[in-house]
């Protein structure tokens, strides 16, 4: 989650590949400054933190007109909000953005909150305003878009197609991505679009398969360090092997979800 939240704030840092960033105001450097604290508080688990910094960026990149620093810092704060679990914030800090700023930014910033606003739509249960972002978003891409945009856009398209109950034409666009993006993309969201298949595959009744897909996510999830998706992994799991009333695997599956839920209650105590 955390690597994830800050790809774009390493644009900021670092430049993006294969365009050239518009020229940034000779003061940028203090904007880039507290993008860096910022990043480095994130890392180390410290949001309030990081909340600070980022806002600080945010309000010396608006008074010094540096778009792509307010753009960038705008979408750190929002995934922040996020994560703390207030959607609704996130997507009013994308929104305060001005068109004008919006114009300057680079294609690829652009996109990334484009992107996000879809998934904090989707978090909103505003499921066709998503849909008509990613929409809107996929015919930007083919004309030029990274992976990173790509798989997100197929990611949480198959997830709101799914919850709108339309679970053959989401495990059908999950699969294709996997196709697309396994061996050079995002592994995190690799990840996710094996879930979002593997949950598509269990509401279809096809559960080994099922299980096979969420143990792919499961596996991925694992090698990260992500305990968060390891559980939904777990739960989507322990649902698979219910419905397939395998009783051993379904025991099994849960003993490893409970395994998870308290180390998870423990680190959040220290």
């Amino acid at each position: 989650m955390r690597l994830a939240a800050c790809l774009v704030l390493a644009l900021l840092l670092a430049g993006c590949a294969g365009e050239k960033i518009r020229e940034r105001p000779p003061r940028a450097q203090q904007v880039i400054d507290l993008g860096q604290q910022g990043q480095a508080a994130y890392f180390k688990g410290d949001l309030p933190r990081a909340a600070r910094l980022f806002g600080q960026g945010l309000t010396e990149a608006m008074r010094i007109e540096d778009s792509e620093g307010v753009g960038v810092m705008s979408i750190n704060l929002a995934r922040i909000s996020r994560e703390a679990g207030d959607s609704a914030r996130a997507l009013k800090i994308l929104d305060t953005v001005s068109a004008w700023h919006r114009g300057n930014l680079v294609a690829k910033t652009r996109q990334e909150m484009d992107l996000l606003a879809a998934v904090l739509l989707s978090d909103l249960a505003r499921r066709d305003e998503a849909l008509g972002r990613l929409q809107a978003l996929r015919e930007q891409c083919a004309a030029t878009c990274e992976i990173a945009i790509a798989i997100g856009i197929d990611s949480l398209q198959a997830r709101l197609l799914l919850e709108q109950g339309e679970a053959a034409a989401s495990a059908r666009l999950a699969q294709a991505a996997i196709e697309r993006f396994r061996s050079h993309g995002n592994p995190l969201e690799v990840a996710n679009l094996f879930r979002v298949e593997g949950e598509a595959l269990l509401a279809l009744g096809n559960f080994p398969a099922a299980r096979q897909a969420l143990e792919s996510a499961l596996g991925i999830d694992k090698s990260l360090g992500q305990p968060a998706k390891i559980a939904q992994d777990l739960e989507a799991l322990v649902r698979n092997a219910l419905a397939a009333k395998d009783m051993p695997a379904h025991a099994g599956y849960l003993a490893r979800l409970e395994e998870v839920r308290r180390a998870r209650a423990r680190s959040t105590q220290k």
